[in-house]
């Protein structure tokens, strides 16, 4: 019993770890785009590609923590 919380608080860390991870990238993305703007379309494509590499990533994680548990 006390594995399936600890597995529940570890999924809950790398959720929270993927949200945080894919708002800073936006965050710093919205801040490029809005000094440059002339740019706009190369950065929102840097954007999407690594807030795809961070859930890739993070759904790795999700898979191994689920077969451990």
């Amino acid at each position: 019993m006390g594995s399936v919380n600890l597995l529940s608080v570890g999924l809950g860390l790398i959720v929270i770890g993927i949200g945080i991870g894919i708002g800073n990238i936006g965050k710093s993305a919205l801040e490029s785009m809005a000094r440059q703007p002339e740019i706009s379309g190369k950065i929102q494509a840097a954007m999407l590609i690594a807030a795809g590499l961070i859930e890739g990533a993070g759904l790795f994680a999700i898979v191994v923590a689920l077969m451990k548990g």
